[in-house]
């Protein structure tokens, strides 16, 4: 029962309908969340290896040259959605015969990333100023500069010469498109996710969503999301589907990987037996009149859970009792609360002793019924959890994703089991390996 569980949960994560009507239907859609990262330590790398010495060599007020030299490494860094780069330079003025000592500062500028829709990065740069140090006051020859607004003279310069260099820096570091192609591609292939049932997985993927750019802790964050449909197929792996050229993305303001599927799980009446086998079996009950329960069955009639005890000692026979599941939505609960003797029994055993019927055995029962569904649905989560912990989806990619909570609902009483609505509730994410 539980593999048959995980493997519809494979498919479930993937879809917010059953099993198989999923990709029948079309309108059952979920996320796949792909996180692509990126370090600021990589942007400057690259950056420093293409930025040059020469910044800006011309012309700069009151008849003066001005020479922007590069003199260090970049140092960026990512906060508050933006990259910010600052870049150590060498100011020297020139008038006729006349040339200042270098002067030392860093330009700064900070950076809007934006996603575009053929999956490139579009950067906008912006000037913030220079650093702390540089003198108010230069001499040069008979005039007197000041270095802090001539250099703004010739900013506008330096940043159309940085802007593009940053640019296509910033898509070499990130290289969203040659990590968002081979998901597309991947996913329209089936994968084999359990060789025992020959179960494959097979998605249906509509579109890709692209959020905005989040920065902390120096890296680059994009959430992108693949939206899909799935269905779980048993037996030969089916035809492939021809993929699709990549869409355009579609950006949102925030891509969720949350995935809510309502699906049915069963609990055999096999698994009830087992939890009530050593509290029934071979035990006495009683105080002046004594029962021993030699065996017991279980079985689903007219919507209710029927219990049929076979006892020796001062009541030989059959006695049975009935169980009604009953879905508490406040608290979120399914339990047994009408556990009973069938009345069309009480004349055969009432001289047994009235405790029968004032709860020693029923609730027993109870507990145990109510708490081997609680038990039952836990270790469901659980070792859904862990089969989620790594799905490959065909080459360096990964699905992982997590079962947080399972909301119960309404629970239909069948011939050997019960079978309870849920609402699985958790997070899937995809990884590039």
């Amino acid at each position: 029962m539980l593999l048959r569980y995980l493997i519809g949960l494979l498919c479930a994560v993937l879809s917010t309908a059953s099993v198989c009507s999923a990709a029948v239907n079309g309108s059952a859609l979920s996320v796949i969340n792909l996180s692509v990262d990126a370090t600021t330590a990589d942007l400057s790398r690259i950056l420093n290896q293409s930025l040059q010495k020469v910044l800006y060599k011309g012309n700069g007020a009151l008849g003066t040259s001005v020479e922007v030299l590069r003199a260090g490494p970049a140092v960026i860094t990512a906060a508050n959605d933006f990259v910010y780069v600052s870049l150590p330079v060498q100011l020297s003025f020139g008038y006729g015969m006349f040339t200042t000592a270098p002067l030392r500062t860093d330009l700064r500028f900070k950076a809007k990333i934006t996603p575009t829709t053929d999956w490139r990065l579009k950067t906008e740069l912006y000037y913030t100023g220079l650093s702390d140090g540089l003198a108010e006051n230069v001499k040069l020859g008979p005039l007197t500069l000041k270095p802090k607004s001539m250099i703004e003279g010739v900013m506008q310069p330096v940043q159309k010469l940085l802007a593009p260099i940053i640019n296509t820096k910033v898509n070499e570091a990130v290289r969203l498109r040659e990590k968002i192609a081979p998901l597309w591609q991947s996913a329209f292939t089936p994968v084999l996710v359990d060789k025992n049932f020959s179960a494959w997985l097979k998605l249906a993927p509509e579109k890709i969503v692209l959020g905005p750019l989040q920065t902390a802790n120096n890296k680059l964050h994009f959430s992108v999301g693949l939206v899909t449909a799935a269905e779980i197929c048993l037996g030969p792996k089916p035809a492939a589907v021809a993929a699709r050229p990549l869409p355009t993305a579609q950006q949102l303001t925030a891509v969720d990987n949350q995935f809510h599927i309502r699906l049915a799980t069963d609990i055999f009446f096999a698994d009830f037996v087992t939890a009530l086998n050593p509290l029934l079996v071979n035990q006495t009950f009683g105080d002046d009149k004594k029962i021993t329960v030699r065996s017991f069955t279980l079985k689903g009639e007219d919507g209710k859970l029927v219990i049929t005890l076979t006892s020796t000692g001062d009541f030989e026979g059959e006695l049975t009792l009935i169980a009604k599941p009953v879905y508490n939505p406040q608290l979120n609960v399914l339990s047994f609360e009408n556990v009973d003797f069938v009345t069309k029994n009480t004349r055969l055993f009432v001289g047994v002793g009235s405790w029968l019927f004032s709860g020693t055995i029923r609730d027993m029962i109870k507990e145990k019924l109510n708490s081997s569904v609680v038990s039952q649905l836990e270790s469901t989560r659980l070792k859904a959890s862990s089969a989620l912990a790594g799905v490959p989806l065909g080459g360096h990619i990964l699905l992982s994703g997590s079962v947080s909570s399972l909301k119960l609902g309404e629970s239909v009483v069948a011939n050997d089991r019960l079978s309870i609505q849920v609402l699985v509730e958790g997070a899937s994410n995809i990884s590039l390996r």
